[in-house]
């Protein structure tokens, strides 16, 4: 028996038990992994409320992050064999295929190989948050050397690898927080420039850091109520990526900018790099190996450097996701998992 947590009801973080389940042999194109530790996701809050892409039969499965050891390899598996270290990447349904448990099976093109310099708790804070920036930044915002790029809502485990990735890809950077408390950590990872919105206002901000020219890229958290001030900061042609929705409210968007100054406001998932198979999106793989050939040796030299927050015991999950959302985190909540 392995026992795995599945959300029991939607809604508060109680609504996660842990069960006790035999896992089947792998089929076609999948692989059983014994799970290590298990990064949080808000895409994993957002699933037990209901709120995510998708809404899932109870009691479902969640989660997309761990590391972990290859422990049974289905038919048609080629890239990993038995006893291989590795970390998952999101190319699958979370409610299908979540991995908060003892053990999980996962589909094989989910396995990129764990880099022997990061801890369990480091690899299973790089799937979903390195391959979310990397594609939006290269992908989509073609950041180029030079260029300034925005970065809202920076304090948690995407905006972390953000400021890493893009220092990386030769870019300013440019980090937001409403805490003055957390200033000095976005700092600290790299940010060229931070700017506290409860107490600046952010677009005098980004006129001044930019001599009035505007940034190249956003990479937005938020939405909602800020949309129209993050199109104000925008250069020339520049992209603002819209990947979150911490704010919920329906923006009024002035046409103007998007005439005069040439800019686009795209919506952005990752699945649409890594593939959702309940939604038609394919893998396209030559993008995926170009991440992982950019990711990885970072990952493994330390110029890139995975934040974990805070950690807690496999069995306090419950106070795990209420941890995540508290919204204190700098980096990512990590459940620790006893190895099989």
């Amino acid at each position: 028996m392995t026992r795995v947590v599945r959300i029991h009801e939607f809604g508060g973080p109680e609504g996660l038990k842990i069960d006790n389940l035999d896992l089947p042999e792998p089929g076609p194109g999948e692989v059983r992994i014994a799970i290590r530790a298990i990064g949080l996701n808000r895409a994993d809050g957002l699933l037990r409320q209901n709120q995510y892409i998708e809404t899932p039969e109870l009691p479902s499965k969640l989660g997309y992050d761990v590391a972990g050891t290859v422990e049974a390899v289905g038919p048609d598996v080629d890239n990993v064999t038995v006893g291989d270290r590795i970390l998952t990447i999101p190319t699958f349904s979370q409610a299908d295929y979540g991995v908060y448990g003892e053990a999980a099976i996962v589909p094989a093109n989910a396995l990129w190989p764990w880099p022997d310099t990061l801890s369990a708790e480091q690899a299973a804070c790089v799937g979903v948050q390195y391959t979310t920036v990397y594609f939006a930044l290269q992908r989509v915002g073609h950041l180029q050397v030079g260029d300034t790029v925005l970065l809202t809502a920076a304090t948690g485990g995407v905006g972390f690898a953000a400021i890493a990735v893009a220092k990386q890809m030769g870019a300013t950077v440019i980090a937001t927080t409403r805490k003055q408390a957390k200033a000095d950590a976005l700092r600290q990872a790299g940010a060229d420039h931070v700017v506290v919105t409860s107490e600046e206002d952010l677009a005098e901000r980004i006129q001044a850091i930019t001599s009035g020219q505007g940034v190249a890229v956003i990479f937005d958290a938020i939405a909602g109520r800020t949309i129209p001030t993050l199109l104000d900061c925008l250069a020339m042609g520049g992209c603002c990526i819209l990947y979150g929705l911490l704010d919920s409210t329906e923006p009024t968007l002035p046409v103007m900018p998007f005439l005069l100054k040439n800019i686009s406001l795209h919506g952005y998932t990752v699945f649409a790099y890594t593939g959702y198979p309940n939604f038609g999106l394919p893998q396209q793989t030559e993008a995926v190996v170009a991440a992982r050939e950019f990711l990885l040796p970072r990952l493994a030299d330390g110029r890139l450097q995975p934040m974990v927050s805070e950690t807690f015991p496999f069995e306090e999950v419950v106070a795990a996701h209420h941890a995540l959302e508290s919204n204190q985190q700098t980096g990512k909540i990590v459940l620790k998992v006893h190895s099989r």
